[in-house]
């Protein structure tokens, strides 16, 4: 008599059914990794904000302007802190001691070199995308630029409340007289 060998056919569809049931519930856990990862990169651009933030404090602090309402400009490379201007290499643009929510404010204060561009129909050629939004206070948003269609409805600060959960964006909200700066992340659009 011949042994066979091999899989009944019974063994097969239960390894089957186990794959099925494995890869049901296992699918939807992996499905969700882009936006982790989005969720992540905004994180992370949160927290080189407050970096960037706390950097730029210290060296206003030591060059006493860090009680400036606005105008005044320290240097992170070049000239010396009391020679810097708006067109010095390194400047960066402060309010009360903190970045200005602009381009020459937080984002020359983050030096994200060639890789953020403000937020138009021509961008992006950067890894991020930036919007000023301004008021009072004056606000920043900044979005990996796969999120950029997020920042296309910002037109004010006071639309963000209907915004908030489809936004993909952090933001970043200067100091005033009577309020410190923030740093937000918007995360339910990613």
């Amino acid at each position: 008599m011949k042994r066979q060998s091999g899989f009944t056919l019974i063994e097969l569809v239960v390894v089957i059914v186990i794959l099925g049931i494995l890869a049901a519930t296992a699918a939807p856990k992996f499905m969700d990794l882009q936006s982790d990862a989005r969720i992540s990169a905004l994180n992370g651009l949160a927290g080189a904000t407050k970096s960037a933030i706390t950097m730029t404090y210290s060296k206003a602090i030591l060059s006493g302007k860090d009680k400036t309402a606005s105008g005044a400009y320290i240097c992170s490379t070049g000239a010396a802190s009391a020679a810097c201007t708006g067109t010095t290499t390194g400047a960066v643009a402060i309010t009360y001691g903190k970045p200005a929510a602009t381009a020459a404010g937080i984002i020359a204060a983050m030096d994200l070199g060639g890789t953020v561009d403000k937020f138009d129909a021509s961008s992006p050629d950067g890894d991020w995308v930036y919007k000023e939004v301004t008021g009072t206070p004056k606000v920043i948003y900044i979005s990996p630029v796969s999120q950029k269609s997020s920042l296309t409805a910002i037109e004010s600060e006071t639309s963000i409340e209907t915004l908030k959960a489809s936004l993909c964006a952090v933001q970043y909200i200067e100091p005033t007289a009577t309020a410190t700066e923030s740093v937000t992340v918007y995360s339910g659009g990613c």
